[in-house]
């Protein structure tokens, strides 16, 4: 039942139907435990084809977690620090704090089982993820210059769109004004950033969504051993 009010705070409406699918039950135990949500004081209403929503500013109780989700949640937060930005590293060791605040004292006393230490190239790509996450919200141009694979160095003009973790490299996805066309740029190999005071469009056929509609189909060609369409990397 804490689950069915957990999906119902995070849509404005759901159907019986919905929600008998996502918890693999019937439609008739869902309507039994939101009967049972009402009465025990839960402002759940129901409109007719439209299903069950949650009285509008209602507060959901306090976060409620196993030890093993807890466990695992602390252990996702450390590695998302060890490979972050300082900025962002910075944010989610406050959201951890304030995570914290809402558990019991012993599950606030466990430790992460999973770490990733902070090696000083992680801090020097660190120093790039930052300035890269800003550009990417603000929609701002950026300049780089780069080395390929190859030590092969270019000059690029681009709309940075969108930041790629590959578990051993992050990758920048974004429009490239010399080519006119997407690219993307493994992080680690840009010599020099630099962003523009430029603010760059939104262009249908040049968003984050279109470049993964094109990536998809990219994949879906080489697969059928097509000529592939190639990246500068």
């Amino acid at each position: 039942m804490f689950q069915i009010v957990q999906a119902l705070g995070a849509n404005q409406w759901t159907t019986a139907a919905s929600l008998a699918e996502r918890f693999q039950v019937s439609e008739r135990t869902i309507y039994r435990d939101i009967d049972h949500l009402s009465a025990s004081g839960v402002p759940v209403y129901s409109q007719a084809g439209k299903g069950y929503a949650l009285l509008e500013g209602y507060q959901l109780p306090p976060l409620m977690f196993s030890p093993e989700e807890w466990q695992v949640l602390l252990s996702s937060l450390a590695m998302a620090q060890g490979w972050a930005g300082k900025r962002q590293a910075e944010a989610l060791r406050a959201v951890q704090e304030k995570l914290a605040m809402a558990v019991p004292a012993q599950l606030r006393d466990m430790t992460p089982s999973v770490s990733a230490p902070v090696l000083p190239e992680r801090r020097m790509l660190g120093a790039l993820l930052d300035p890269l996450q800003r550009a990417i919200a603000e929609r701002r141009k950026i300049q780089l210059h780069y080395r390929d694979a190859q030590e092969q160095p270019s000059k690029r003009i681009l709309w940075p769109l969108g930041l790629y973790f590959w578990g051993h490299c992050w990758t920048l996805v974004g429009w490239c004004e010399l080519r006119a066309a997407f690219r993307h740029f493994r992080v680690d190999r840009i010599v020099i950033l630099q962003t523009l005071e430029l603010d760059y469009p939104v262009v249908p056929g040049q968003t984050l969504a279109d470049y993964e509609a094109w990536e998809k189909h990219r994949c879906e060609r080489e697969q059928k051993d097509e000529r592939p369409l190639s990246l500068v990397r």
